[in-house]
């Protein structure tokens, strides 16, 4: 892979692509002035971007829809000590967002992300005879024909050892790291003898379950072989993008509001999987409330209701929905509803953030009661 590195500090600088190079990936050029990067010369060859967001003279916010002009297929990766810099990142379609300080555990599953999106996928006819691994909401197998079974795992850690392995998916795991993971108060013989026991466990239930997935040990690493399986949120985010991709409106409602049946392994509570969860969330977020928008300018303002109280649903303290919600209403002439939704978006902030609506949506409150009694 061959990339090019642009951030203000030196030494943030220096050590990603010190990073970058330990993991084997070419790096094109490196920059700590944003404006040095905007030549389309450099950019030949090159698959993604690492782009500081908080920069002088030009954000990476802008630096990187300039550079997406030259190459709209580049992948443009934002790294940022700010996370909530994080959904206006996805407007324009970042890869992903790695949050400084850059560990390369998490630079390693970026780089993984960035090659398999670069993959062919199987051929259809293959990929739907393939059950379909769950980790949306909670782990789970649903064969071909759509039947939903449980997996009967021996113990919790066998659940938690094999799950983490999927969210690595191709990348090989140290025992070490495993150990740590999930044995950090035994010590190295008794961890050992743990991690043992339970690969073979997994392995045993696989069997039984009859789920075409390896798990492979090389060099002190594991690391899960999943072509056997298709996987939901994979499938999700592929189909999304393609929907996005084609303007199948119809497409991205459905899958945003259908399609997502819950967040990244909410079920399990693992704390290693909280990043992968809050970037799925957020790209939900940002698309669902964009699909939103569209659907309000196009007078919809039924599918405009289903989608923000699928966002409310969510996201209780967002406080747009609620306001997109008493527009649809209001179009429909279901006054009761806009008086509850403006009473349930004041409740909810009091209780959850001792706060009132935000200017903006009590102002457009009070002109409706207004009108509403001038009638």
């Amino acid at each position: 892979m061959r990339v090019i590195v642009i951030d203000d500090e030196p030494l943030a600088l220096e050590s990603m692509v010190r990073m970058l190079k330990r993991l084997d990936v070419e790096v094109a050029a490196a920059f700590q002035n944003p404006l040095e990067a905007l030549k389309p010369d450099l950019w030949r060859d090159v698959e993604a971007a690492f782009v500081d967001i908080d920069m002088p003279g030009m954000n990476g916010l802008e630096l990187a829809s300039r550079l997406q002009t030259y190459d709209s297929a580049l992948e443009v990766v934002f790294v940022t000590a700010y996370d909530q810099y994080a959904v206006k990142a996805f407007d324009i379609a970042a890869a992903d967002y790695l949050i400084k300080p850059v560990r390369s555990v998490r630079l390693e599953k970026t780089l993984e992300r960035l090659r398999q999106s670069r993959r062919l996928p199987p051929p259809p006819d293959i990929q739907e005879r393939l059950p379909v691994l769950g980790l949306m909401h909670d782990l789970g197998i649903t064969d071909p024909k759509g039947k939903t079974a449980e997996i009967p795992w021996r113990t919790s850690k066998a659940k938690e050892l094999f799950a983490y392995l999927i969210h690595e998916r191709d990348r090989a795991v140290s025992k070490e790291q495993l150990q740590d993971l999930l044995w950090p108060d035994l010590d190295t013989d008794k961890a050992m003898a743990n991690l043992h026991t339970t690969v073979y466990q997994i392995r045993q239930t696989l069997k039984a379950v009859d789920m075409p997935i390896q798990i492979v040990y090389t060099g002190g690493r594991y690391r899960i072989e999943p072509a056997g399986v298709r996987i939901d949120i994979d499938l999700w985010e592929t189909a999304l993008d393609q929907a996005m991709a084609g303007m199948d409106e119809g497409g991205v409602y459905r899958l945003l509001l259908d399609g997502y049946r819950g967040d990244y392994l909410q079920a399990e509570g693992y704390l290693w999987a909280e990043n992968e969860r809050e970037r799925l969330r957020i790209k939900w977020l940002q698309l669902a409330s964009d699909q939103a928008g569209r659907l309000e300018q196009a007078g919809l303002p039924g599918d405009v209701i289903r989608l923000y109280q699928k966002i409310q649903e969510r996201f209780p303290v967002w406080e747009a929905c609620y306001l997109g919600l008493m527009r649809s209403f209001d179009k429909l002439g279901n006054a009761a509803e806009v008086k509850n939704q403006y009473a349930k978006l004041q409740r909810t902030l009091d209780e959850e953030l001792g706060m009132q609506p935000e200017r903006e949506i009590a102002d457009w409150y009070d002109r409706w009661t207004a009108m509403r009694s001038s009638v």
